[in-house]
């Protein structure tokens, strides 16, 4: 998710919104099936572990990342069982990026190219309190969190041609302007349908919730077992928010449409209910200091993976092996590629922008759907003037304008006129404290001229980056996934993009794959709480 505007709720309620508590088990009864026998290991199916297993990962983003971080924990809760070595059970974990970073579409960059200067997200740039793997992640790595330094002096909603409402710096007229806009039924019927969708996620963390349910064959199955599957994604934000939440237009084409706008770049009647909701789901909206992309990096060190980057998967090769399957990986760097078998492979990247053969997907179950993502043009500059200039709007030089603007399609649908040329704009603060510099960052769908810039800010921009990218999926409404395991041995992690796709389910996508896996080999299930920790994360210390 890239911007906070829930607190815009929060302006008729006492008390903002925060996580239920999740029970956690103190311990539960073990009910691992495996035992030792001689120099091999015995799993719950009865076959023989003769060498510790292999796996590879092709992609370093955060579901890659979390794949190698929840595989490796796991494999230690299974060497301590049995009390022998690490590494007897599970050996080699070999990760291919083709990027040069780790991180996928959690990337950052520094202005200047200055590393003295504050880190900006390109990518994805907030997490919530209820991201609970982010969260732990940040307090299990030692890092820091920071505000996004996000509508420091208001927001507006700008439809292309004027500002369908803006805030300031006066929480009590801000109260009195929307409450006369929006009305009292609509931030709060919004809160409490938003409250039940995050309710229902949070059950991913309860170890009791999961030890019952087990590990998952496909998206749908764990969307629907939550309670967050056909009811959410085969109807538009649209038609939930107005015919099933109960909001108003003005609430749903400007507040709400600005925040899905922002965070998926899709107005209401484009995405699908689930994403909407998620859209306004940005209570305690945090990021670490330095980039997020920091979380995955101590995932990899934490489950000493080989990281290779700069290296794109070209072939998976599955071997016919009567036992279990087996596969050689093929890429761009032919010192890298050796005839060792690989007991599993992670894939986690978009299936259709990789060169992979399509003689492997020949041999799938069932196809993988191509899924379109969304391409966002993502401008950082930075300048002098605090906010955009009055002038940039059509508007006289006294007038207010917040340094925090998202948009809305509502009027350019009803009167037939373009719709705004950009998806947000957001100041993010000095670059360094007391420079005078400010970072901005503009998300839209077309490229923007250095004339456009000029006319914002009114001088030349002191810095200035493109970077044009799939951003996120489009959250179109389906009642249909790509498989999990598309053929036995591969598991796909992107096969949730089209459900949700944020930081956090990368996470979970990850760690369900992993669930899978380890079940299977070693009888390991989720939510097993040992001492107050669980390979899963699930159980708290």
């Amino acid at each position: 998710m890239f911007f906070s505007i829930l607190f815009l709720l929060s302006i008729f309620l006492l008390q903002p919104f925060h996580s239920s508590a999740i029970p956690f088990l103190s311990k539960q009864e073990d009910n691992f099936a495996i035992y030792q026998n001689i120099n091999h290991t015995v799993s719950n199916d009865g076959k023989l572990q003769s060498r510790p297993k292999r796996v590879a990962i092709v992609g370093a983003g955060a579901s890659g990342s979390a794949a190698a971080f929840f595989l490796k924990r796991a494999a230690r809760t299974v060497e301590a069982r049995l009390g022998v070595e690490e590494g007897s059970r599970l050996g080699e974990i070999v990760v291919f990026e083709k990027e040069g970073y780790v991180g996928g579409r959690t990337t950052t960059i520094h202005p200047h190219s200055d590393p003295r200067l504050r880190a900006q997200e390109l990518g994805g740039s907030i997490f919530v309190e209820a991201n609970r793997n982010m969260m732990k992640g940040v307090e299990y790595f030692n890092l820091t969190l920071i505000n996004p330094d996000m509508a420091e002096s208001g927001i507006g909603i700008w439809d292309g041609e004027k500002f369908l409402f803006k805030t300031s710096a006066s929480s009590w007229i801000d109260s009195a302007k929307a409450l006369w806009r929006y009305g009292p039924l609509s931030p709060y019927r919004t809160k409490s349908a938003v409250a039940k969708l995050v309710n229902n996620f949070l059950k991913l963390y309860d170890p009791s919730y999961l030890s019952q349910r087990g590990p998952v064959g496909s998206i749908s199955d764990l969307a629907e077992d939550l309670g967050l599957g056909n009811e959410y994604t085969t109807r538009t934000g649209k038609d939930w928010a107005k015919n099933v939440v109960g909001v108003n237009q003005k609430w749903l084409g400007e507040i709400w449409e600005g925040s899905t706008r922002v965070n998926y770049a899709s107005d209401m009647d484009h995405i699908h209910a689930l994403g909407a909701g998620v859209s306004m789901a940005a209570g305690g909206a945090s990021q670490v200091e330095g980039g997020n992309w920091q979380i995955f990096r101590g995932m990899l060190d934490d489950s000493k993976a080989k990281l290779h980057l700069g290296t794109e998967v070209s072939e998976i090769i599955p071997l016919d092996s009567k036992d279990s399957p087996q596969f050689i990986v093929r890429s761009n760097k032919t010192q890298l590629n050796d005839d060792e078998p690989f007991d599993a492979v992670f894939f986690a990247a978009p299936w259709h922008s990789s060169p992979i053969s399509k003689k492997l997907a020949a041999n799938f179950v069932s196809p993988i759907p191509h899924q379109p993502y969304v391409r966002l043009h993502v401008t950082y500059f930075t300048t002098t003037q605090p906010h955009p200039l009055p002038s940039f709007f059509g508007l006289s030089e006294d007038s207010y304008i917040p340094n925090a603007i998202l948009t809305s399609g509502l009027t350019s649908r009803i009167q037939s006129i373009p719709p705004p040329r950009f998806q947000s704009i957001s100041w993010h603060g000095e670059v360094l404290p007391g420079s005078g510099e400010y970072a901005v960052k503009i998300f839209s769908l077309t490229r923007l001229s250095d004339r456009f810039i000029h006319k914002l800010i009114g001088e030349e921009s002191g810095w200035l980056v493109r970077k044009e990218w799939d951003s996120y999926p489009k959250l179109k409404t389906t009642s249909s996934y790509a498989p999990v395991e598309p053929i036995k041995g591969l598991h796909y992690l992107a096969a949730q993009e089209a459900w949700i796709s944020t930081m956090e389910t990368q996470t979970v996508s990850g760690r369900e794959a992993v669930a899978r896996l380890v079940n299977e080999w070693w009888g390991l299930g989720l939510g097993e709480c040992e001492n107050g920790d669980s390979w899963d994360w699930t159980c708290s210390n």
